[in-house]
């Protein structure tokens, strides 16, 4: 089996917000992901998510952007991503409404042919102009917390046979930096790969870290940093 990673997808399909006003080429994006994904993704494969999957606002409105999915080869985990409003709370409601072989991870852990999961949203590390700096602690406090319970809950489904693989939606460290509290929680559950997205600019692409830092091998994986084509992240035999 192979493991595939591509983010921040962006999908409009419900809402017609698409991401072309941000450059031509966003244009079509989705058919360029859907055409290189089927190129690229074996029914048998496993393509992980990490967050902005839909502009929709309620998982009853982001239903074409599952019925995209679905369509698509491989199984599939997504994560929540700072714009994934349609997210439900509700893990029993978001099962039922995703499509066969396509998997919500958040405060859990996956376990999916071998290959185990852990994962978190999380937040950034500074804040912003005009935000509340203890507000943003505070998220960052929730945001390990939940990273936390999904990690203790991938010690109660058993044996693996692969390292654990981290996905965030922010990068897990701060501009300029390889660590955190984030890629530490990461060391230690013994993750050898850690994907991320959120960033769509050339300057971001070149300021946050990638590579390999204590064992773990960070990857930035938002479409248009791929060339909205999935790439390959791991193989388990």
């Amino acid at each position: 089996m192979r493991i595939w990673a591509i983010s921040d997808l962006h999908l409009g399909l419900s809402t017609q917000k698409w991401m072309d006003k941000f450059g031509d080429h966003w244009k079509d994006h989705h058919l360029k992901v859907g055409a290189s994904w089927r190129e690229r993704v074996a029914p048998e494969d496993l393509v992980l998510l990490p967050g902005d999957f839909s502009w929709a606002m309620t998982l009853e409105e982001a239903a074409p952007e599952f019925q995209w999915l679905g369509q698509l080869p491989g199984k599939k985990v997504l994560i929540k991503g700072n714009h994934d409003y349609w997210w439900s709370r509700s893990h029993a409601k978001m099962q039922a409404a995703l499509p066969p072989q396509v998997y919500p991870l958040k405060k859990k852990a996956l376990i999916l042919d071998g290959a185990a999961l852990v994962g978190v949203r999380g937040c950034d590390f500074f804040p912003k102009e005009g935000e509340d700096p203890a507000a943003v602690a505070a998220e960052i406090e929730r945001e390990l917390r939940e990273f936390s319970l999904s990690i203790q809950h991938l010690k109660t489904l058993g044996d693996y046979r692969h390292p654990p693989i981290a996905l965030f939606h922010y990068p897990p460290f701060p501009m300029g930096a390889c660590e955190s509290p984030f890629t530490r929680m990461a060391e230690e559950a013994g993750c050898r790969v850690g994907i991320y997205g959120h960033l769509h600019s050339q300057e971001d692409w070149t300021r946050y870290f990638q590579g390999e830092f204590r064992g773990v091998h960070y990857q930035l994986v938002s479409c248009d940093f791929l060339d909205f084509a999935p790439v390959l992240i791991s193989e388990i035999p």
